[in-house]
C-alpha cells in the first residue's frame, strides 16, 4: 500500500489550486481502471486524503460519486472498498438455478466495465443496450443455455484486469462480445422462427 500511496502522491499536481471532489474522482478513477486498486481494495481516508493532500470532506464527497457509478461501495462499519464485479452474484443465482439472476449479473459486470471508462456519455449509450438485452432475454426458452458460458468468461475478464493484464482483458472482452451477439441473435431468430 506504500507503494500505491507514493504512486498517488504524485498525482497531487493534477488538482493544484481549486481542489474538487470531482477532480479527485477523476484521479481515483482512473488509478481504479489502471489497476492501482484492484477489485476488493479497502480506500484509506486518511493515507489517500493525505497522498493527495485534501480534506477529508472533498475525499468522502468524490468517494459518494464513485459509489454512486458502482465503481466503490460503501460496507457498513468497514469502510469503502473498490467493487468487485458482479461475477460471484452470477455464479450464486447459477448455483441457485436462478438463471434470470445470472443474466441480470451479467449485466451488472458489463455495466461495472462501461463505468471503468469514466464517460457519462457511454454510460447513458450502454444504459439503453443493456435494457435492449433485457428485452431479448424475456423471450429465451433457455436461459441457462444462454447465460451459462458467461459466468466463467467473465471471471477470466476480472481475472485479467485483477492481474494488471489490460491488453488480456481488451482481447477477451472483444472475443466475449463478438460471441456473444452471435448467441443472442441465433436465440432470438430461433424464437421467431418457432413463433412463425
Amino acid at each position: 500500500m506504500a507503494e500505491q500511496l507514493t504512486g498517488l502522491a504524485d498525482d497531487r499536481a493534477l488538482l493544484g489550486r481549486t481542489s474538487t471532489a470531482e477532480r479527485v474522482s477523476d484521479i481515483l478513477r482512473s488509478r481504479i481502471a489502471e489497476g492501482y486498486f484492484p477489485p476488493g481494495t479497502r480506500l484509506s481516508e486518511d493515507s489517500i486524503g493525505g497522498a493527495l493532500g485534501v480534506s477529508r470532506n472533498t475525499l468522502r464527497e468524490s468517494f459518494r460519486l464513485l459509489t454512486h457509478e458502482r465503481l466503490l461501495v460503501h460496507e457498513l462499519n468497514r469502510g469503502v472498498f473498490v467493487r468487485v464485479l458482479a461475477v460471484e452474484d452470477g455464479r450464486r443465482s447459477a448455483r441457485e438455478g436462478d438463471w434470470k439472476g445470472v443474466g441480470t449479473a451479467n449485466i451488472h459486470f458489463h455495466r461495472e466495465l462501461v463505468a471503468l471508462a469514466g464517460s457519462e456519455r457511454t454510460d447513458e449509450l450502454m444504459r439503453s443496450v443493456f435494457a435492449e438485452l433485457r428485452l431479448a432475454f424475456h423471450v429465451v426458452d433457455d436461459p441457462r443455455r444462454l447465460h451459462e458460458p458467461y459466468i466463467a468468461r467473465n471471471a477470466e475478464i476480472l481475472a485479467a484486469l485483477e492481474g494488471g493484464e489490460r491488453e488480456k482483458a481488451a482481447r477477451l472482452l472483444a472475443v466475449y462480445l463478438e460471441d456473444s451477439l452471435k448467441r443472442v441473435v441465433e436465440v432470438y431468430l430461433r424464437r421467431v422462427g418457432d413463433e412463425g
